[in-house]
C-alpha cells in the first residue's frame, strides 16, 4: 500500500510540473558556491532557445593531473539533467561557448536545442576556481598579479552577467516542486542514503521474501583506483559483500573529475540486506570544494526496484540487532599494544572490522591474526584491503569475512604515536570509537557454545617448555626433562641483524653443561614487522635426559616495548618448546 500511495503521489508531483503558466525559465543573480536549480517541462519534442553566460578558462583540463580539476575548465556554468533518466541532456563548456570582449573569462552559449517530451531539471553552479594561476597548463604570472593586485577577485568581476535564460518551454517548475519529486522517489526506492554530510556514515537494510531485480544509482568519490566517498551492500546474514562501488567500474559524473557514477541493475534472491555509504571529511553537499556532480542531490546510494522485475510487497525494513563481539580491542589511544585469544571448536565465518592509520600503501595502526597452532599470521589488515574510513584521507577502514578453521587464535592490533582516538591530528573516521579492531560471527545462527575466549592455560597442549613476553636486559631459564629419546620442535622470536642475534635462545644439557641448540642469525628468517625481527621454527632431535631453555635480551625492543615495528606473532616473542605428534 505504500508504494502505490508513493506512486500515486509521483503521478501528481509530475502533474504539478504543468501547473505553472510561463513558457520562460530564468536564473540570475548567481551567487558563489550556491547550487541554483530550476525546471521546465515539454509536452512535445521542440526546439528550445537556450541563453546562458558563465565563466570559464581559456583551454580545457582534460590533461590536468588534479582530482580537484573539471575536464570542461568552467568555474560558472549551466547544465540541465532529465527529471525521471537523470541522464544529462546539455551542459555550458568551453566547446560550445564563446569568449566576450568584455572579459577573457566570459562564456557565453546562445543556441537552440532539440529536447523530447518530458521534464528537466536546470542546474547553475558558480564557484572559486582551482587553477587561479594556470594558463594552458602552464603558472601563470599574469593571472597571479590579477590575483594579488586587483581590487575585485577576478573569477567573480563578471559575475552580475551570468545567467540562464531557456525560452519556448511548456511551463516552468520551481525548486520546491522539484524538491518534493526527489523525496518521492526517494521514498519509492527500497534504500535512499542521500542528504549526505562530510565524515558522515549511513547504513539501511531491508529484508527481501522474493527474488528481485534492483537498480543501483551511486554517485561518489573515486580517483585512480581509491574512493573517498563510496557505498556497498551486503547479505546481512552472511556478511558477504554483494555490491560496491569500485573505482574501475565508475563513470564520470560531471563536475570535478574526481565525481564518479555507479548504475548497475543487480537481481537479489530472498533474503536479509545492509546498504551502506561513507563520507571523507571534504566534499559533500553540504559544501563541494570542486565543481559538484550534475546529479548532485542525489550524491549517496540510491536502490530502487525495477517495475515488472520487483513485487513491492516483497520488501520491508531491517531492524538492526546487537550481535556480541568474540574480540573487541577499539577506543584505543596512542602507542598501544594489544592482543586478545580465543579458540574455535568449530570451523566458523567471522566478520572482522578494524578501523587504524595507513598513507600510501603503508598502515601505521593496524591489526592481525595469527593462527596459536602454527604460529603463522592468517590475516592482517594491509593498506590494499582498507577503504576510506571517512574524515582524513589516511583513515582506513576493513570489514570482510573469512572462515577460520577449529583452533586457537590470538588478535592484535599496534598503533603508532598520533593520530588515535581522542587525540585526532586531522579529521577523525566517521566512527571513531570503533578505532582498532572488532571480530563478530558472520552466521546470526552461530554456536556460542563453540567459542571461547583463550585461557593461557589453553593456549597449546604439547608445550614442554616455553619462555615468552619477554623484557628487555635479561637472561631467563627454565628446565625440563625428556623421559626418550624425542623430536621436539623449538620456535622462537627474537632480535638480530648482521649476522648477530641481540635477543635469542638456546637449549643446554643440564648434566653436562653442553649447549645443544642455539638460535643463530644465519638459521633465522624475517618474522614480519621490522626487518630485525627474526624467527626460527626447527625440528630437533633430542636424546633422553634434563635440559635447561634459556632465553637472553639485551636492552631494547622487546615484548610490549617496541623501538620498531613488532613481529607478527607478538605473543610469543621469546622461546618455545613443542612435543612433536608421532604417526
Amino acid at each position: 500500500m505504500r508504494v502505490i500511495v508513493l506512486l500515486f503521489l509521483i503521478h501528481i508531483l509530475s502533474l504539478l510540473l504543468f501547473a505553472q503558466g510561463t513558457r520562460e525559465l530564468e536564473i540570475t543573480n548567481i551567487p558563489i558556491d550556491e547550487l541554483q536549480l530550476t525546471g521546465f517541462t515539454l509536452r512535445s519534442e521542440k526546439a528550445v532557445s537556450i541563453k546562458a553566460v558563465g565563466g570559464g578558462e581559456k583551454v580545457e583540463n582534460e590533461e590536468y593531473r588534479s582530482f580537484m580539476a573539471d575536464p570542461n575548465n568552467m568555474f560558472a556554468f549551466a547544465w540541465i539533467l532529465n527529471a525521471k533518466s537523470r541522464e544529462l541532456v546539455w551542459r555550458m563548456s568551453l566547446n560550445n561557448t564563446r569568449s566576450d570582449k568584455k572579459s577573457s573569462f566570459i562564456r557565453v552559449f546562445d543556441d537552440k536545442i532539440k529536447i523530447p517530451a518530458g521534464e528537466y531539471e536546470v542546474y547553475y553552479s558558480a564557484r572559486i576556481p582551482d587553477y587561479t594561476f594556470f594558463d594552458d597548463g602552464f603558472f601563470s604570472f599574469g593571472k597571479l598579479f590579477n590575483k594579488l593586485f586587483k581590487n575585485k577577485e577576478w573569477y567573480e568581476e563578471n559575475r552580475e552577467d551570468w545567467y540562464i535564460r531557456i525560452q519556448n518551454v511548456d511551463e516552468v517548475i520551481d525548486r520546491e516542486t522539484i524538491l518534493k519529486f526527489h523525496k518521492a522517489l526517494r521514498n519509492q526506492a527500497a534504500v535512499a542514503l542521500t542528504d549526505l554530510h562530510d565524515s558522515e556514515f549511513r547504513q539501511e537494510g531491508f529484508n527481501l521474501t522474493k527474488t528481485g531485480t534492483f537498480s543501483v544509482y551511486a554517485l561518489g568519490e573515486s580517483y585512480r583506483g581509491e574512493t573517498f566517498d563510496y557505498g556497498w551492500i551486503v547479505n546481512a546474514s552472511t556478511s558477504e559483500k554483494i555490491w560496491e562501488t569500485m573505482p574501475e567500474k565508475a563513470e564520470y559524473a560531471g563536475g570535478a573529475q574526481k565525481n564518479s557514477l555507479w548504475r548497475e541493475n543487480i537481481t537479489l534472491p530472498p533474503g536479509s540486506y545492509w546498504v551502506y555509504f561513507v563520507m571523507d571529511d571534504s566534499h559533500s553537499p553540504d559544501a563541494w570544494n570542486a565543481n559538484p556532480p550534475y546529479d548532485a542531490l542525489f550524491y549517496g546510494i540510491t536502490l530502487t526496484g525495477i517495475a515488472g522485475k520487483f513485487d513491492p510487497k516483497s520488501i520491508e525494513p531491517l531492524l538492526k540487532q546487537k550481535v556480541q563481539p568474540i574480540v573487541e580491542m577499539i577506543r584505543l589511544g596512542d602507542d598501544e599494544f594489544l592482543q586478545e585469544g580465543f579458540k574455535l571448536s568449530a570451523p566458523m565465518q567471522i566478520r572482522i572490522y578494524a578501523i587504524g592509520e595507513g598513507r600510501k600503501g603503508e598502515m601505521f595502526d593496524y591489526g592481525w591474526i595469527v593462527d596459536l597452532e602454527t604460529n603463522e599470521k592468517i590475516w592482517e589488515m594491509t593498506y590494499n584491503r582498507t577503504r576510506s574510513a571517512g574524515g582524513a584521507d589516511k583513515n582506513r577502514l576493513v570489514d570482510e569475512v573469512i572462515t577460520l578453521a577449529a583452533g586457537s587464535y590470538m588478535v592484535y592490533f599496534v598503533t603508532d604515536d598520533s593520530h588515535s582516538f581522542d587525540n585526532w591530528n586531522q579529521a577523525p573516521p566517521y566512527n571513531p570509537v570503533n578505532w582498532g579492531i572488532t571480530i563478530y560471527p558472520a552466521d546470526p545462527k552461530f554456536n556460542k557454545d563453540n567459542i571461547q575466549k583463550l585461557q593461557e592455560d589453553a593456549l597449546a597442549e604439547n608445550i614442554i617448555a616455553q619462555i615468552i613476553r619477554v623484557s628487555e636486559g635479561r637472561i631467563y631459564q627454565e628446565r625440563f626433562e625428556l623421559k626418550r629419546d624425542t623430536e621436539i620442535r623449538v620456535y622462537a622470536i627474537g632480535e638480530g641483524d648482521w649476522d648477530e642475534m641481540y635477543d635469542y635462545g638456546w637449549i643446554e644439557s643440564a648434566d653436562r653443561g653442553n649447549k645443544e641448540w642455539e638460535m643463530i642469525y644465519e638459521k633465522t628468517r624475517w618474522a614480519g614487522g621490522a626487518k630485525k625481527n627474526r624467527k626460527i621454527d626447527q625440528i630437533v632431535h633430542l636424546p633422553a635426559g634434563k635440559y635447561i631453555l634459556f632465553y637472553n635480551t639485551d636492552d631494547s625492543h622487546s615484548f610490549n616495548d617496541w623501538n620498531a615495528d613488532p613481529p607478527d606473532d607478538p605473543y610469543h616473542y621469546g622461546i618455545t618448546v613443542y612435543s612433536v605428534e608421532s604417526d
